[in-house]
């Protein structure tokens, strides 16, 4: 019991005698179980989770909480069972234990995809109770601080776990002791060298600051004391790996790092803290666009501070951070403040925050095709730098830094996002894809019957942004392929239709082509994975298919340019509707409309796998791209008058190209858009007119 007993001391400074004695049964249980097991480092395993309930029991934890994390490793590595525990110690203990395992016994693919569901499933327990999440924290932060007893590569592997997941939770859920601690830990294991050599610059460069340091907090605190502002201030260092990490991003060195000198004043009440920024304001010049103000806007995780910037003696900068006490332990120890402090406050704004991001976990649980795209949206999420933005009615939005307003629409609702077409920031009308900055107003324009458009991909920044259009497109593609791969087999069928067939011959057929059903085939079909032919072949009787083979070939498919995702138009040759086309069957990305005598699949046509006639549909309507190359006189605004013309014969002009030639002409390659052959031939007349055209022809 000799390792129970620092433990129990913590304890009993906060708990009950008979909860302390609940929690000595939890050690027993746990030491049993682990009894004749050894960590790496040749200590006896119990060591570790009597460790985790050390540091939990430092922020005065609920009896819960300690007797899971004493046996939090019992489920996994030992002969014990979930229902055991209820038995013993109650379902809320169980359940915390269950979600503190890593669930190691699921097979992956690969270790990427297993590293991935591990943190999905811990995500969702978290969901589930917060305490999970803390206890991983705990359990993490022990692992980091005995990590020399594993071999370089494994502490490589999880000093960059740490840094990636783990200490940016920690900042999210408000955490800075744990997460500083995590950061500094991870740093000296995945880059021992650059930690050492670091250190001990920092240390040097740190002696040799530490007198304008003290000048400064004595003229603060003389000024503070003059207007009798009771406050005290501390000079406030700056963690290794923050440093490392600025130098990187900034590609600065540590002088240009280490010149900014961090201080922090704490005060009693929010009032103090901001006549404090007044008078240091008025003690050294403020730095324009410095300042920020986390106190009426708290961050992500519930921190709150003032934050601003001055220029100090010799010109030196100076960063402050004005807060109150209960901010600075707020902000030391974020959700876990809820057991340290407990006040008569349902909730502290630490652990707000954190119920609103558990929330928003759950919608991108839902949307997420798979782990590693649940992982992804998430580690987007673990709290990069924020940008503040207004919506019409004055209420405020916290988004990630580089957000556009389609983000911006989906923080608002999945609906509002879904249905976006255009935006107003600040009045003006503005693209999409447009970067918000601070303070900014964002008005949100839908329409009824709008879709997530797939090229927002490229640059929403939010988990929640990219998990709901990926959803919507995964929705979209498999019914734009349902009803392509059901138009592509009637057409295969010749005359006859789908409805003829019985439900047993096409639950046949799908079985013996090794799908679940027949709308799985159809689909397969509209991807272009699977032959209509084929499949039709399948369906018909044998004598009626060899009539149907022959005069399938004759009948064309009829595009109607309203197909969706699944039929494009080649880039190479851009058809236009009523001349000759041919189809081009691509496995994935279903039909390509190719141009009838475009060299690129003239020699392919033979191939009746993947090529099929088609045709256009009578009274087709859209706008189709096609290319056009004017050769001009050289000519003062020739420029304007070509695309003049051009916008005047109502076609939109979408890039220009100007290829210069021998000084005399100029080669001008429009991009544009027509309805039709007509459309583009009467463009090609009125622009050929003009004397200042040399020619003009389609672009090949």
């Amino acid at each position: 019991m000799y390792l129970f007993a620092g433990l129990k001391e913590q304890l009993e400074t906060y708990l009950e005698p008979d909860q302390v004695e609940q929690i000595q049964q939890a050690y027993v249980v746990a030491r049993d179980a682990h009894s004749g097991q050894l960590r790496s480092s040749g200590d006896p395993y119990i060591t570790h989770p009597v460790a985790v309930a050390r540091i939990l029991s430092e922020y005065h934890f609920d009896p819960q909480t300690i007797m899971a994390a004493l046996l939090h490793d019992v489920i996994e590595d030992c002969d014990v069972t979930k229902e055991d525990l209820a038995q013993q110690f109650g379902d809320q203990v169980a359940e915390l234990v269950e979600g503190v395992s890593k669930l190691t016994q699921i097979k992956f693919r690969t270790r990427a995809e297993a590293q991935a569901e591990n943190f999905r499933k811990m995500m969702m327990a978290m969901v589930q109770d917060i305490r999970v999440i803390l206890i991983k924290l705990a359990d993490r932060l022990h692992n980091m601080r005995t990590l020399g007893s594993l071999k370089p590569k494994k502490r490589r592997r999880v000093a960059n776990e740490t840094l990636e997941i783990y200490a940016p939770i920690a900042l999210r859920l408000g955490m800075y002791g744990i997460r500083g601690e995590l950061e500094d830990l991870g740093f000296s294991a995945q880059y021992p060298m650059r930690y050492r050599v670091l250190k001990e610059s920092v240390r040097k460069a740190r002696g040799n600051r530490k007198e304008i340091v003290n000048t400064i907090i004595d003229s603060i605190q003389q000024r503070l004391e003059a207007d009798v502002l009771h406050a005290r201030v501390v000079g406030r260092q700056k963690d290794l790996f923050s440093i490392y990490r600025k130098m990187k991003e900034k590609r600065a060195s540590l002088t240009d790092v280490m010149d900014v000198y961090g201080f922090r004043v704490i005060c009693d009440n929010e009032d103090t803290c901001y006549r404090i920024l007044g008078f240091l304001h008025s003690l050294y010049i403020p730095i324009p666009g410095r300042f920020k103000d986390y106190i009426a806007i708290p961050k992500a995780n519930g921190y709150q501070s003032l934050h601003t910037t001055l220029k100090g003696p010799h010109g030196l900068h100076i960063e402050v951070q004005i807060r109150t006490e209960s901010m600075e332990q707020m902000a030391e120890n974020g959700v876990a403040a809820h057991w340290l402090y407990k006040s008569n406050n349902d909730s502290n704004p630490a652990e707000l925050k954190a119920r609103e991001w558990m929330k928003s976990l759950m919608e991108l649980q839902s949307r997420a095709g798979d782990s590693m795209e649940f992982i992804e949206n998430v580690k987007i999420d673990l709290f990069p730098d924020e940008v503040f933005v207004f919506t019409p009615n004055g209420s405020i939005v916290v988004l990630p830094h580089g957000a556009t307003p389609v983000d911006f629409a989906y923080a608002i609702h999945t609906d509002v996002g879904n249905s976006c077409i255009a935006c107003k920031i600040n009045r003006q009308i503005m693209p999409l894809s447009t970067p918000l900055s601070n303070g900014s107003t964002v008005e949100v324009i839908t329409a009824p019957g709008a879709k997530p458009n797939p090229s927002w991909l490229s640059f929403v920044i939010t988990g929640k942004a990219r998990a709901n259009i990926r959803h919507f497109l995964k929705h979209l593609r498999h019914d734009d392929a349902l009803n392509l791969g059901e138009r592509l087999l009637v057409q295969a069928l010749g005359e006859r239709s789908l409805d003829e067939f019985d439900d047993e011959l096409k639950q046949k057929v799908a079985t013996n082509t090794r799908h679940k059903n027949f709308e799985e085939v159809l689909v397969e079909i509209g991807l272009g994975r699977l032959a209509a032919i084929v499949i039709a072949h399948r369906l018909l009787p044998k004598e009626e298919s060899a009539v149907e083979s022959e005069s399938a070939d004759q009948k064309p498919l009829a595009i109607r340019g309203t197909e969706g995702l699944l039929v494009s138009y080649a880039k190479c040759c851009h058809p236009i509707p009523y001349e000759p086309i041919v189809a081009f069957v691509s496995a994935g990305r279903g039909i390509i409309i190719h141009r009838a005598g475009c060299k690129n699949v003239a020699k392919h046509q033979t191939d009746e796998h993947k090529f099929m006639p088609v045709q256009w549909e009578e009274g087709i309507q859209g706008e189709f791209v096609v290319e056009l190359r004017v050769v001009v006189f050289n000519d003062r605004g020739i420029l304007a008058k070509v695309t003049s013309v051009i916008a005047d014969a109502e076609a939109n002009i979408i890039n220009i190209d100007i290829d210069q030639q021998d000084g005399v002409t100029n080669a001008l390659n429009f991009t544009m858009t027509v309805r039709d052959r007509l459309h583009m031939a009467n463009i090609i007349r009125k622009v050929r007119k003009h004397k200042f055209v040399s020619r003009i022809h389609r672009h090949k």
